[in-house]
Order: C-alpha cells, then structure tokens, then sequence
C-alpha cells in the first residue's frame, strides 16, 4: 500500500508513487494516549524516536519532525523516487531531527537502534510472509521496553468480498503491461459489471455498485497499489495477535479505540461478549459482526500487562480538546435534560450531566487549543457557578463521575470528536500580530492539501493557499495585505464579484481582498493551521 519494501529492483511505487500522506491514527502522540489509557507508562513524544517502515516520501514524518524538534525520527522505504521526493522537502524545511533512508525493510537489523515508537500503515497485508514475519520482528527488536508499536492490515471477514472485486479486477487486466492501461481497464472492468448485473434486490448488483461508488472515488494510485499490487493477503485478526504473539510481542488495543467496544451491537451480542471471553475472542467475534475489513493494531512487548478497565482517575493526565457543540441552545445550563451535542467531524452524543454540558462549551470556546483537565474543571464549574471540591474525597468523587463521562464520549464517538492527549498543542487561536502557519504546510500549500497542526488533512481553495504560504511569522497583517494585493496589481490573483465579474475598482479590490483575508486568517485558525 504504501511501499513495497521486499525486493531490490525498481518498484511500482517508482512508477506510480503512492500519495504520502499524514495518518493521524498512526501519530505517536495518540498512540501514547491509548497506552497510558490502558494503564501503561508509555515514553514521552517530547523527546522520543520514532521509526516508520514504508514512510514513501515521508508526509506523515515530517510534521512529527516539525512540530516535535527535540525527538528524532527515521523513515524507510524501497522507493528510491519517492525518498528523493521526500529529502528535497525536508531539505527545503532544514529539518536536522528527520532522516529518510531508501532501505530494504529486511536488511533492518538491530544496529538500527532502538524507537520508542514504530509505524508501519498500509504495509503489512502487501507483502509477501516473510516480510510481514521481519516486520513483526523489527517491532520486537527495534522497540524500547515501554515502546508502542502501530500495525494496519486488510483483515477477514469484511475484506474477502472486496478481494473478490480484487480477483475479477487482476483477471481482466493480466493481458495488460503498462500500469495506466491497467487502471483504465480496472475501472471499465468495474463499470461493465455495474451495468451488467441486475440492481434492485439483488445483493450482488448492490454490493458491486457500492464498491464501484467508493473506489470511483479513489486516486489511481490508490486503486493501483491496494488493488492491482501483486501482493494483498488479508487475515484475522486472530491471526494477526498470534504471529505477534511469537514475536515476543502482545496486542494492547486499536487506535480507534471506539472499535473495541460493543455499544453499538445489539443487546443480545453485547451480553455474550461480556461473558468471560478473553479480549482477542471478544474483538474478533466482533469483527465478524461488524463485516470488518481493516485494522490499526498497536503492539507492546510481551512482558506488558494493560488494563481494559480504564481508571476514570487518569483523565487528569490529559489535555482534552472538542468542537462538539449543543444542537440547539441551551436554557438551563445546570438542568440534567439531555442535551445533544454535535460535530463537523460526525457523531452526536446525548449529554444529561450539567458538568459535562458546561465542559463541552469551555472546549468549544477554547478551539483550536487544549485545556488541562484541572483547567478544564475549574472553568466548567465556573461556568455553573460552583467551585471545585477542596475535601480531597469530594475532589476525588467529583473526577471519577466527569471523567467516566468524558472517557464515555471518547471512547464512543467517531476520531477527534473528543480530542486527549498527553500533553498540550501549539497552536494559536487568532492570527495575532505576525502569524505563523506550520512550515511543512506553507511547502504544501504550493500545491494543494496541507497537514494541521492535528496531523490532519485540510482541503484549502487557491486563494487561502496563497495566505497561508506568506504566514511564515516575519509579516504583519499589513505586510499581508500588501502582498496579496501586489499579486492582483501583478494579475496572479484575480478578484470577481458573486457575479464572476472581473474587479477593477480599486477602492472594491481593497475592500474585498480585506474581508478574504480576515476570513482566510479566521478559517485558518478554526483548522489548526496557525502555530502559538
């Protein structure tokens, strides 16, 4: 998926590189959250080594690496087009903490060192056995003692119908050499048997028309390197834990932990999972409930011993952070109705606890930024004109019930919804007086998605991208405009009205550049684009 690591002649991902970008999922600050979560001491990100395997050209690295200069970090990968792609970046960003390596995944040996955290997404099922058996290896032999290791991996049963898909696409385009004919003809394959097969009630036209929707929306290379690539073996998750388990290593849980609980299921399956079922039994007979296709395994060393107890007590070791916002206003803020919050990100929650109402409006008011949890407290009391308990008990019955509910919204609504983490996030909540945008995402902006301060993608219009390439701390709101506007007086930047009418009043050109610009600046820090 994201290099092919096995072999030492030229690749595909030479030929068609695999779009490198960043996973948050995989981001070590999230890793170490669900650790210390689970009950682990897991290594600080402050000062912290970092190894990814398949690091393509490195876009998932080099935020980590900016944002985070005191750690270290090492990527590899096979394609030495895509390692050259990535060196020039971060050549350009001077990043002395980073080193990409065109290496062969099996010839990584001990001498490499030891990382604190390990990252291999979209490897594992596109490699042959024995690489996956050196990838597990690695993450034993490379991984410090309280290290986290990230695994992602096709798995069984929700990925044997698309390889279905997978087997007619190879089929029809095995008379075919060139990599572009191939796609072509992958895609008219999975058009001709849309069009072919009856729809209606029949489950097959329906499950063909809904794999050709979800991969028409697909780059080609991803449709090339997931579903053309030579190598694709999916297993269970089952599977996956025990040749971990003869690596010396043990499964501690998904990095979206909302996968390994059973709120969802019906009542009934619930129930049974509670029984004695160990936590493999448990997440892989929900597996074959939920159809599921795809994994984000994290892996310790076999000595680790997690709890999937949570203690409601080690919220106060996190930072918390929330765009969830009441669906209609509130009137009576320390009532116990319900109340149903919602975010841009998906999901909804229904909130009855007065404290946690109060909490989720403080975040959202303190967005982009994290709050402390001893912060966070203080000001939802404030918010409900209370104090925070001073009787240690008192204190400490308090943060059990706020933090059960927390955890509760964590662990139950899709990614970022609920934000925690070990540490705070340097990132501005307005402009300020010379704003600054990430440097790797001033690079970006040249040309097209950048990467957040959240190590997320955000999608930005041409002219946002061009403010958003001037923001490198050295220039005054002023100095901003004045650049922009020497690009209309330059006609690089072109200002129309609603109409599509070209703007050529200077007195309109000004006013409209400095309302965009105030929006841009405003849109840029709601995305987490600015740095503190």
């Amino acid at each position: 998926m994201t290099a092919s690591l096995y072999i030492s002649r030229a690749t595909p991902y030479d030929e068609i590189p695999y779009i490198s970008n960043p996973y948050p999922q995989s981001h070590p600050e999230r890793l170490a959250a669900i650790a210390r979560l689970l009950g682990l001491a897991p290594p600080s990100i402050d000062r912290c080594r970092v190894l990814e395997l398949g690091c393509a050209a490195g876009n998932n690295l080099i935020p980590m690496a900016e944002a985070y200069p005191e750690s270290s970090f090492l990527g590899i990968d096979l394609s030495e087009r895509q390692i050259a792609v990535g060196k020039s970046s971060v050549n350009v960003l001077k990043l002395t903490n980073l080193e990409l390596r065109h290496a062969n995944i099996m010839q990584v040996s001990a001498d490499y060192g030891k990382f604190d955290y390990i990252i291999v997404h979209g490897i594992y099922s596109w490699v042959p056995r024995e690489v996956q058996d050196q990838i597990l290896a690695i993450c034993q032999q490379n991984l410090t003692a309280s290290g986290v290791a990230y695994v992602s991996y096709n798995t069984l049963p929700g990925w044997r119908m698309r390889g279905m898909i997978r087997d007619m696409m190879l089929y029809h385009v095995q008379r075919f050499n060139d990599p572009q004919q191939k796609l072509q003809q992958a895609r008219a394959l999975l058009e001709f048997l849309v069009k072919s097969v009856p729809g209606g009630n029949n489950p097959y036209g329906l499950f063909l028309k809904s794999e050709l929707e979800q991969l028409s929306r697909q780059t080609n290379n991803y449709l090339f390197h997931d579903h053309l690539e030579e190598n694709n073996h999916p297993l269970y998750f089952h599977e996956f834990v025990s040749r971990a388990a003869s690596k010396g290593l043990r499964y501690l849980g998904d990095s979206d932990l909302r996968t390994m609980a059973t709120r969802d299921l019906h009542p009934d399956a619930q129930k049974l999972l509670a029984t004695s079922l160990s936590q493999i039994e448990s997440e892989q007979y929900m597996d074959f409930l939920r159809n599921r296709m795809f994994r984000m395994s994290l892996l310790v060393h076999a000595d680790k011993r997690h709890s999937l107890q949570i203690d409601n007590s080690i919220i106060r070791d996190f930072h918390l952070a929330s765009q969830l916002r009441p669906r209609d206003s509130i009137t009576d803020l320390g009532s116990t109705q319900p109340v149903e919050f919602v975010s841009d990100t998906g999901g909804n929650a229904t909130v009855p606890m007065p404290l946690v109402k109060a909490a989720l409006l403080v975040l959202a008011e303190a967005w982009p930024r994290r709050l402390p949890f001893s912060d966070l407290l203080q000001k939802a009391s404030v918010r409900l004109g209370a104090q925070v308990p001073t009787d240690a008990a008192e204190l400490a019955r308090l943060t059990d019930a706020f933090g059960a509910a927390l955890l509760l919204l964590y662990t139950g609504l899709p990614f970022g919804a609920l934000e925690l983490a070990l540490g705070p996030l340097n990132v501005a909540a307005q402009a300020g007086e010379k704003p600054r945008a990430p440097a790797a995402a001033r690079l970006q902006a040249a040309t097209g998605v950048v990467t957040n301060c959240r190590h997320r993608m955000v999608q930005l219009d041409a002219f946002q991208r061009e403010v958003l390439m001037l923001l490198d701390g050295t220039r005054d709101r002023q100095q901003i405009f004045d650049a922009l506007h020497e690009q209309v007086h330059q006609q690089k930047l072109l200002i129309r009205e609603k109409d599509g009418s070209l703007v050529t009043n200077a007195d309109r050109v000004r006013e409209i550049l400095d309302q965009h610009l105030s929006a841009t600046l405003q849109l840029l820090a709601q995305n987490s684009l600015l740095v503190a």
